[in-house]
This record gives structure tokens, C-alpha cells and sequence, in this order.
């Protein structure tokens, strides 16, 4: 249902299915999104700048390059899209934090630079070249992603979870990584990142 916010005077959008649209179809521009899903949408360079999206989804969506500037994201899942070159670090914090599930999606290149994300989930993605700098990252799941090139620098990683993750270098001196659920062989990675070599 589209409707014009009373409080606001935003463009209120409440549990709206968005199906196989592109973005030339949608101005959503500082609107207001509950519980509405998106699938299989082609959105690449869609502009959600001052949008609040809340307890929504996106299925099988092309979500490149996106305008995030002061968008807020919460209760937001991802599922097989692809998000590569995204600026998340721009997104509003809200009252409630990010909170953003990302399952099997491509985030290769994405940035997410100086964020508190420890009410995120990236399970089984593609994070090839992504940026994580100065973040909290604490209890954060990265199980089962490909981690190739990706940047790890001084993030708080306490107890996150990288149990089936691969293709990472994580440095524990430049990282806070007690806690931290890892498995062999690809927890070669924390030493591979300090120059030890295992034979």
C-alpha cells in the first residue's frame, strides 16, 4: 500500500511486493518502506537516499552502486543479490543501529568502513576486495564466505564467527580477534598474515 506519511509528508510504502522492476519504475527518494519485498529486481544505481527501510526484503534483486547517503537500514535481508560496489559507510545509524542480513550475496568491493555491524550477518557470500576498516564486528557471522582480498584492519572481531570462511589474511595484531571461531586448514590465514609459515 503507497500512501503519503501524515507525520512526515514522506511516501509511505507498508508490505508491498516489488516484483521484477527496474529502477526507472521506483522513486523512493527519502520514502518510507515497512515490511515490503523486493524480487527479482534489476536496481542497480537505485538512489534510497534519507529512505528508512524497515523489516524488508530482497530476493534475487541487482542492487550495484546504490545511493545509501543517510538512508537507515533495519531488519533489512539480502538474499542471492548482487550488491557489489556499495558505499555502506554512509548509511544513517537510526535509534536502533544497522541491522542487515546478508545471505549468498556478491558484496565484492563494497565498503563498510568505521560501522558497528555487530547486528549484521554476511553467510555464504562473495566479499572479494571488500573493506572492512575500524568496524565493530563482535559475535559477526562470516561463515561460509569467500573472503579473497578483502580487508580486515583494526576491526573489534571478538567471538565472530568464521567457521567455513575462506581466502582470508587477518592479522591478530592489527585486529581484536579473541573469540574468534575459525577452522583449519584456512585459519593458516592468521598466520599467514604475520609471516609464520606452516609445514
Amino acid at each position: 500500500m503507497r500512501e503519503l506519511d501524515p507525520d512526515s509528508g514522506r511516501t509511505r510504502y507498508t508490505d508491498e511486493l516489488f516484483e521484477e522492476m527496474t529502477g526507472a519504475d521506483l522513486e523512493l527518494d527519502g520514502a518510507l518502506l515497512l515490511g515490503c519485498s523486493f524480487k527479482n529486481c534489476e536496481l542497480n544505481e537505485l538512489s534510497l537516499r534519507s529512505a528508512q527501510l524497515a523489516e524488508c526484503r530482497f530476493e534475487g534483486c541487482e542492487l550495484t552502486m546504490l545511493g545509501l547517503a543517510d538512508a537507515v537500514f533495519q531488519s533489512v535481508e539480502f538474499e542471492t543479490c548482487r550488491l557489489t560496489g556499495n558505499d555502506f559507510s554512509v548509511l544513517n545509524l537510526g535509534t536502533l543501529g544497522v541491522m542487515m542480513k546478508f545471505v549468498d550475496c556478491d558484496l565484492s568491493f563494497c565498503s563498510f568502513r568505521k560501522m558497528d555491524l555487530t547486528a549484521c550477518t554476511f553467510e555464504a557470500c562473495l566479499l572479494h576486495g571488500a573493506e572492512f576498516t575500524r568496524c565493530q564486528l563482535a559475535g559477526v557471522s562470516f561463515a561460509r564466505s569467500d573472503l579473497g582480498r578483502c580487508v580486515f584492519n583494526t576491526n573489534v572481531l571478538l567471538g565472530a564467527d568464521f567457521r567455513g570462511a575462506r581466502n582470508y589474511l587477518l592479522s591478530p595484531l592489527d585486529n581484536k580477534v579473541r573469540g574468534l571461531k575459525v577452522e583449519l586448514p584456512e585459519a593458516q590465514g592468521l598466520l599467514a598474515a604475520l609471516g609464520v609459515e606452516l609445514h
